[in-house]
């Protein structure tokens, strides 16, 4: 089972590529990150106490970043996050966005696709407007991908 989710972007390939791959970057549109910005580096991501650790796979400036789950809850063992970045003919940056490996269509994977898409909406509004909705935000409160307490 795969979750795939596509966006276009108003931002630049490496503007969008920095947002993939830095902590402050993340942190703009997701939750605190620790990277460790080169292929093999670990990247731990904080849900308010809680961490995820990704492998870093894959990193091409401006193209591409992957990463593979490492220490991440049962559901999400074995996936793969990819980020694809490319241009389209009008200059808007696409991007092709995939976490895939999911062994069966749980609750956990339902919610994650949902996340998923409300994240990456996030990351849009972060490199368009300059303010994002992340892990922990109003607005990721009220959309449900931060827990209320």
């Amino acid at each position: 089972m795969d979750i795939i989710h596509s966006l276009e972007i108003e931002t630049t390939p490496e503007k969008l590529f920095e947002a993939l791959s830095t902590d402050d970057g993340i942190a703009a549109w997701w939750t605190k990150a620790r990277t460790q910005n080169r292929v093999g580096g670990l990247n731990e991501f904080d849900f308010r106490g809680t961490a995820a650790t990704f492998r870093v796979e894959k990193l091409e400036p401006g193209k591409m970043v992957g990463w593979s789950a490492e220490q991440v809850p049962p559901d999400w063992k074995d996936t793969h996050v990819l980020f694809e970045v490319s241009k389209d003919q009008r200059g808007s940056v696409l991007l092709r966005f995939s976490h895939t490996g999911f062994k069966a269509m749980t609750p956990l994977v339902a919610f994650s696709s949902y996340a998923w898409a409300q994240y990456l909406r996030s990351l849009k509004l972060f490199l368009e407007t300059g303010k994002g909705e992340p892990f922990g935000s109003p607005a990721s409160i009220a959309a449900g991908t931060t827990p209320r307490r």
